[in-house]
């Protein structure tokens, strides 16, 4: 399928006809549409859109005539704004013409009723036949050029940016090979519960009035299988959810692993903090226990020099001790009355113990200071040495106090370097948050997946029992049997089919994906990796240090992606894969607006090259900038070549080149 031609009736700032042919040689595959911002590359693109599928998207207003026409027209004027395509597919020609008119009245320019479509088929002959419309135009354009594939052969690389992550791929994808018409046929049988379906038909034609337990076991199966119908709905829900949050996790992960040494340096910030914090609790409460500690013992504190200078001064003075320790003036007295010493000596006036104990009263207290004084020394020695103690109590604690202060002085030096090193990076806290609320939440999407998983076994087991029951209940009945016949064949054939998809999609997988490396190759000069998951949703892949890890894009590693992704879908529609289909094999234009933004001169080239290679036809709407990289490339392959001229912001003329 290419396309001829497109011409253009008052579309929006192609005023009066415009008309473009585009290139169909074989080796001169490329047409060629130079424009600037604003100069009208969109509106051809959308151009296209509207004539096939009645859908234009610009932005600001959809009001597709010219505004130059509209503000010229009177009340009571009509003007008409049409667009129309030609497609050649084999040796016929189909013309598109799409028609919207415009009636002013009350000084306002109107729509008129619903845009009208025409098809008409030019043949081998010659001769043009049109499309009536009870054969459904709509069907026929599809049939066509297919709507849901509309974005990849009509693509504007500009606002679409996520091909190859669109979660709708998968579907687009089949309809490219074919494929689609298997699940078609695959959902047209259906099962039991359906009663639209084929196997529900089959199964609703069943006489059940003459077995009450047949009827209840059949209830009973189509209760099971409603239940399991939601619940396999809650588990692909399920499902989608631990894809988008493996998907955020990786992103997350990625952007801690870019962002490593920040994440560390604010666990180390986060550690002095916190120890800083400690160490000023600590001082306070060392701060508290020196100044009690002080209080209740500075008396004996500030005496501490005083013992001292009694000492000495009593050591220089000239004080002889020669009385008994301990021994008193009384005692002695009462020695004497008693007429006896205590070790039986006889003591009585005028002998030898009477005198000696008469001299020791001069020495004894209170007649003998030495005694006294030797008392007090000792006193002395006893309360020097506790104040010692003190002192040295005093000096722990003081010193405790100090080592605080410093080690809180060092913490802090750390932590402003911390703070430096940190200043001006981007914050690493709220993506670990987030990380583990992720991980918390897979945690429990995986437990409702598992709960899933074991419900829809438990509602299969129960599905497979109440079919026995019903299955011998209704063995015996004539009227059933062909209804039963025909219904075992359609689940038989519905079993073949969903054995004959496994096997085909994983085929259609492996080729595309072969496909997509090797024109990725191509298109990018890097060391990347292209793979394709299950829902044929496409992931880049570096090896850093050793181990495969999966890339956050670029816009122009994106677009890069984009055009490998859609080169190969086109690449895959030519070939045949599946030779068992009677599908006949289609080649797709390429219709791209700003192919080349946002990649660089090298990538340019790269796709400049490629895109003739695997397309039949290529179309661009290229800014001048972007094809002065492109050109030196692509311009062998060039066959028409067309410039946007901007006459006003509401009129633009196409100018072959």
């Amino acid at each position: 399928m290419l396309i001829k031609t497109l011409r253009l009736e008052n579309f929006r700032q192609f005023k009066g006809t415009t008309e473009v042919n585009f290139s169909r040689d074989t080796n001169r595959n490329v047409t060629i549409i130079l424009g600037n911002n604003t100069y009208g590359k969109t509106t051809l693109l959308q151009a296209f859109n509207w004539c096939l599928y009645g859908k234009a998207n610009f932005d600001g207003d959809n009001v597709l005539l010219n505004r130059e026409l509209a503000l010229d027209m009177q009340n009571g004027a009509q003007e008409t704004v049409e667009v129309e395509v030609v497609l050649v597919r084999a040796e016929d020609e189909y013309i598109i013409t799409r028609k919207q008119e415009y009636n002013c009245s009350g000084g306002k320019v109107h729509g008129r009723a619903l845009p009208t479509v025409e098809v008409s088929i030019k043949g081998a002959d010659g001769q043009t036949k049109p499309v009536k419309r009870n054969q459904k135009i709509s069907e026929l354009i599809n049939n066509l050029l297919p709507e849901s594939l509309s974005k990849y052969f009509f693509f504007d690389t500009e606002r679409i940016s996520n091909v190859g992550t669109d979660k709708n791929i998968a579907g687009a994808v089949k309809n490219f090979v074919g494929l689609s018409v298997l699940e078609n046929a695959h959902r047209h049988l259906g099962n039991r519960a359906a009663k639209t379906t084929v196997v529900g038909k089959f199964y609703a034609a069943m006489d059940l009035d003459g077995d009450a337990r047949a009827r209840d076991a059949s209830n009973k199966m189509q209760s099971a299988e409603e239940a399991r119908k939601k619940n396999d709905e809650a588990l692909d829900m399920c499902n989608n959810q631990i894809d988008l949050c493996e998907a955020r996790k990786a992103e997350v992960e990625q952007i801690l692993r870019n962002n490593q040494s920040t994440s560390v340096l604010q666990k180390e910030k986060d550690i002095l903090e916190r120890q800083i914090l400690r160490d000023e609790k600590n001082l306070k409460k060392a701060t508290e226990r020196y100044f009690s500690y002080f209080s209740a013992n500075a008396l004996r504190f500030f005496i501490q020099p005083l013992p001292g200078m009694a000492e000495n001064f009593l050591e220089s003075a000239d004080i002889t001790d020669k009385g008994v320790r301990d021994v008193t003036r009384a005692t002695i007295e009462e020695l004497i009355r008693r007429g006896r010493c205590i070790c039986g000596q006889e003591i009585c006036m005028g002998n030898e113990a009477y005198r000696h104990l008469m001299a020791e009263i001069a020495y004894v207290s209170p007649e003998s200071i030495g005694v006294t004084v030797r008392h007090y020394r000792e006193k002395l020695k006893s309360f020097s040495h506790s104040h010692k103690e003190i002192f040295a109590d005093i000096g722990r604690l003081y010193e405790e106090i100090t080592e605080l202060k410093h080690q809180i002085e060092e913490n802090e030096d750390d932590l402003d370097n911390r703070r430096k090193e940190i200043s001006g990076k981007e914050d690493m806290k709220p993506y670990e948050k987030e990380l583990d609320d992720i991980r918390r939440r897979l945690s429990k999407l995986n437990d409702q997946r598992d709960s899933l998983n074991q419900k829809s076994d438990s509602l299969k087991r129960d599905i497979e029992y109440f079919q026995k029951i019903y299955d011998s209940l209704m063995a015996t009945s004539a009227k059933n049997r062909e209804a039963k016949e025909f219904l075992t064949y359609a689940e038989e054939i519905k079993e073949w089919l969903e054995k004959s998809l496994k096997n085909k999609e994983q085929q259609l997988r492996e080729s595309l994906l072969e496909e997509l490396s090797k024109i990725f190759k191509k298109m990018y000069h890097g060391q990347r990796k292209i793979e394709l998951d299950e829902k044929y949703q496409t992931k880049l892949y570096a090896v850093i240090n050793g181990h495969e890890e999966e890339l956050t894009l670029s816009e122009g590693l994106k677009r890069v992606r984009n055009f490998s992704f859609i080169a190969g879908l086109v690449a895959l529609a030519k070939k045949k894969i599946f030779k068992d289909l009677e599908i006949p094999s289609e080649a797709y234009p390429l219709v791209m607006d700003a192919p080349f933004s946002n990649t660089d001169e090298e990538h340019t080239a790269n796709i400049s090259e490629v895109l003739p290679q695997i397309a039949e036809q290529v179309i661009m709407f290229v800014m001048q900038k972007d094809w002065a990289n492109a050109e030196p490339v692509m311009s062998q392959r060039v066959g028409k070549k067309y410039r946007l001229n901007k006459i006003s912001e509401t009129f633009t003329k196409i100018e072959e080149v």
